[in-house]
Formats: C-alpha cells, sequence, structure tokens
C-alpha cells in the first residue's frame, strides 16, 4: 500500500528520504521501540539518555540527545496521528528552543523487502525554518539515517521482533540456520512437537499434509495435564517450498509465514489474524518462536 506523501508547507518543511533494507513493520518498530530509537535517533556522536514513546494519539514522543561535551538537550512532544506500519506524526521541540517547534510526519512505504521513509519536519514559521536549516538539520537527519541502517543491519540472530497492525500480529526472528532446516522444523510433525507450545504448555501430537488443501492438526495441553486442552487445526492454502506457507485455521483466521535466506541464515516473518487480546497473542507466540529457536539450535550446535 502506497503511502500518500504531499507536503502541506514546502516554503516551512524539511523533507528527507531514505530506503532502508528491512521489511515495513521492522522499521516502524525502530521508530515505535523507546530501546531502539534512543541508539539511533540522536545524530553522530550523541547518546539519548532518555526516550519514551507511546505510540497512540495524545501518546508522548520523547528522545533527549547527550552531546560529547556532556550537554544534554531534551526534545519531546505528542504524538498526533497513528497508523501502525504507515504513518507517525507527532510534535517535537527542545526545552531550549532547539529545535524549533516542529510537526513531525513520518511516512513507512512498503517497496518489497525494503522500505522507503520520508519524514518531514514542518517548521511554524519560515523563521523557525530558516534557524532549523542554519543548525544542520539535513546533515543530523543523515547521520540519524546511517545509524538507523546500521541497527536494522545488525538486528541479531536471537531476537523475536513484534508489531501489531489492526487485528495483525507479525512477528520476525533471524535464525542462525539455513532455510531448508528451518522449515523443515517448522513442518515435520516429528520436530513441531518439540516447540509448538507456549510457556507451560505442550504438544503431544502433530500431523501435516504439508500441500496445498492439506491439513495440520497440533495437540496443545498444559504441561501438568491440569486440562483437556485442544486441537489447533487448519488447512494450507499456499505452499512454496522453502520460502510461503499460507495456512487458513479451521476457526477462520490466516496464518502466513516466509522464509528468507540470509547467507546461510534464515529470517522467518510470521503474521496472524489474532483470536485473543493482543498482550496473549504477542506473548504466546513469542514464546512458540522462542521455543522454534530453542530446538533448531539442538539441530545446527549453534545456541540461539
Amino acid at each position: 500500500m502506497a503511502v500518500g506523501n504531499s507536503v502541506a508547507a514546502p516554503e516551512r518543511t524539511v523533507v528527507s528520504t531514505r530506503v532502508f533494507d528491512a521489511p515495513r513493520e521492522v522499521v516502524y518498530k525502530a521508530w515505535t521501540d523507546p530501546k531502539q530509537l534512543g541508539q539511533w535517533f540522536p545524530p553522530k556522536d550523541f547518546t539519548s539518555p532518555r526516550c519514551e514513546v507511546d505510540p497512540r494519539p495524545g501518546g508522548i514522543f520523547r528522545c533527549d540527545m547527550k552531546g560529547p561535551d556532556g550537554a544534554v538537550f531534551v526534545g519531546k512532544g505528542l504524538f498526533r496521528e497513528v497508523v501502525p506500519n504507515e504513518r507517525l506524526v507527532f510534535t517535537f521541540a527542545g526545552e531550549e528552543s532547539v529545535p524549533p517547534p516542529l510537526l513531525v510526519t513520518v511516512l513507512f512505504e512498503d517497496q518489497g523487502k525494503k522500505t522507503k521513509l520520508t519524514m518531514q519536519q514542518t517548521a511554524e514559521t519560515v523563521a523557525d525554518y530558516e534557524d532549523l536549516l542554519k543548525l544542520g538539520v539535513t546533515e543530523g537527519v543523515n547521520q540519524s539515517f546511517d545509524k538507523l541502517a546500521e541497527l536494522l543491519v545488525r538486528t541479531p540472530a536471537g531476537r523475536t521482533t513484534t508489531s501489531v497492525a489492526g487485528r495483525t500480529l507479525t512477528l520476525t526472528r533471524v535464525f542462525d540456520a539455513p532455510r531448508d532446516l528451518v522449515w523443515k522444523a517448522y513442518t515435520d510433525p516429528k520436530h513441531i512437537v518439540k516447540w509448538m507450545y507456549a510457556k507451560d504448555w505442550e504438544a503431544p501430537f502433530a500431523e501435516t499434509d504439508v500441500r496445498p488443501g492439506g491439513k495440520v492438526r497440533i495437540g496443545m495441553r498444559p504441561a501438568d495435564h491440569s486440562e483437556e486442552g485442544f486441537t489447533f487445526s487448519g488447512t494450507y492454502r499456499e505452499v512454496v517450498k522453502p520460502e510461503r506457507i499460507v495456512l487458513a485455521t479451521d476457526d477462520g483466521r490466516l496464518m502466513t509465514t516466509t522464509f528468507e535466506d540470509q547467507k546461510g541464515k534464515t529470517k522467518l516473518t510470521l503474521s496472524l489474524e489474532m483470536a485473543e487480546s493482543e498482550k496473549q497473542e504477542r506473548t504466546g507466540w513469542t514464546q512458540i518462536l522462542e521455543n522454534l529457536a530453542s530446538h533448531v539450535a539442538t539441530l545446527t550446535g549453534v545456541r540461539p
């Protein structure tokens, strides 16, 4: 989906654009996760002693910046618009008028496996805009974007990232294992029973027929057998080995899993429609991918 990028006040707006070699949900996460934002938002040689992000209309956006001389610039504002993975609009200003009050619009545009990011910084007056240019805003943004690009490249094997758009949860993790091996661990019943469960649960059985129209059934129950549990089941709609699986669950949801080769490692992205609360789904599926990583590690000898 293309994102509109018209500029309302070009005479007062600095526009910066960069294409990042990462999916849109990952780039969006780097903007909305304060731990990640603090690593790249300050320009070169600056750090962030305090970063707060509450990505909802009225929520805070704060990223203080500490210079090499130890001076701290406090910068904060409030979100006005939040469209997950597509658009962020927030105010931003320094407590000491550096930078001057700004309206920042960030657009995320999907370009295959990459993301085009457009950042618009609109000053309240032409005079403030000119002050912004004198501060070296263009070079500062370029330095920040360089740090963001480095952060995205560093996204390591061993960490699951998540994002939510509407009722769709997307999880991404890089496995230190070849794609064919991750595919096998993901689809072979003998492997599935080793990882397809959340904390304090287990999978007593698994049955798969990995082809379009084929069925999948996976038993799930508490590890202490305090309850009978249930069976997760569905029908494969699309199977492109070892790249992509689309599964329609029997309760009417879609799950899409992609496997991307990254020079001997495998980037797995799982998107699914949520049936429970966001917290339950995010926690449960993150634990499941952690289990998968631990199981894959037993097959490769590489710790997750």
